[in-house]
């Protein structure tokens, strides 16, 4: 019993020890990013900022949900918003440290907390990430038309090959566990496909639409501070850009290791609208990318809070 205890306080220790190690991360990512105070001082970057960082840490929130949707269809349990909700914000800041795996790893803190599968936890991450990546994906292309041939002219073969060799690695995972434990695998896919039955397809389905309402709010968004930041653009220019913004996520989220110099969504946005814009293009993303850091702080911060005021 004593060891039990004591293996607790080590876990704790260790979870208040990589919340402090990404936080550093955080602001040596803030460092790193070589603000100047004068490029943010116009009230059009000041609106952009504001109207980017309540809606980002809104989101954030709010994402927890679907997620959670996901996680009670796989395990057949009805996991409480509350007990969610803290895990999923602290784990967001964990993306900051090297590697970016740890967000997806942190989450399942959650099963340890409601004595869960750690698998269930695991599986409904994937669906997470797999429905944001394609709603993303959507939703960029509809706003892209057809400059997203353009694009996967460029991009295209990178995405076919990360593709192609996340499949072969995830068939090859599966058939190594499915020979090593057989009975264990047919278990969980018996009682998986439990979650897809019509009683659970509901809870699904709107886990699933969650993701589409998200980058449409998230277009939105970019789009209104492009017009904020890039008053010179159209309004065809304006959604391009923002389905650039989009896809060049999806690009920098596939690929392994970042891209130097001048930055992928950078990049992305100015290989289709061109040099036009250049200046406020830098200066949107770089806006962009310091609300998301602060809105992540803001949604972790707002996490912890209400964990410790439902704790009581």
């Amino acid at each position: 019993m004593k060891d039990k205890i004591n293996l607790k306080k080590l876990m704790k220790l260790a979870g208040h020890l990589v919340v402090i190690a990404a936080l550093a991360f955080v602001v040596k990512k803030i460092i790193d990013m070589d603000i100047k105070l004068s490029d943010l001082s116009s009230p059009r970057v000041i609106a952009a900022f504001a109207v980017s960082f309540v809606i980002q840490t809104a989101q954030i929130l709010i994402g927890c949900w679907s997620w959670l949707l996901f996680t009670r269809s796989l395990s057949g349990q009805k996991i409480p918003y509350s007990a969610a909700m803290p895990v999923f914000t602290r784990s967001n800041i964990y993306k900051y440290l090297p590697g970016n795996v740890f967000q997806y790893v942190g989450r399942n803190q959650l099963a340890a907390d409601m004595k869960i599968s750690h698998v269930d936890v695991a599986c409904a991450t994937v669906l997470d990430v797999l429905f944001c990546v394609f709603w993303t994906g959507v939703v960029s292309v509809l706003l892209l038309g057809g400059r997203i041939a353009e694009l996967l002219g460029k991009y295209g073969r990178n995405l076919f090959i990360v593709g192609a060799v996340g499949v072969l690695f995830l068939a090859a995972v599966f058939i190594a566990l499915r020979l090593k434990f057989r009975d264990r695998v047919k278990e969980y896919l018996s009682r998986y496909s439990k979650a897809f039955e019509k009683e659970n397809r509901k809870q699904l389905l709107c886990g699933i639409f969650y993701y589409f309402v998200h980058n449409c709010v998230s277009a939105a968004m970019y789009m209104s501070c492009l017009a904020l930041m890039v008053p010179q653009a159209d309004a065809k220019e304006l959604a391009a850009l923002t389905g650039a913004f989009l896809f060049a996520w999806i690009i920098g989220f596939v690929t392994p290791g970042a891209p130097g110099g001048i930055g992928i969504r950078e990049g992305v946005m100015l290989f289709v609208c061109g040099d036009q814009f250049a200046d406020r293009i830098v200066l949107f993303v770089l806006v962009m990318r310091i609300a998301s850091v602060f809105a992540d702080i803001a949604a972790f911060l707002i996490g912890r809070l209400y964990g410790r005021e439902k704790s009581r």
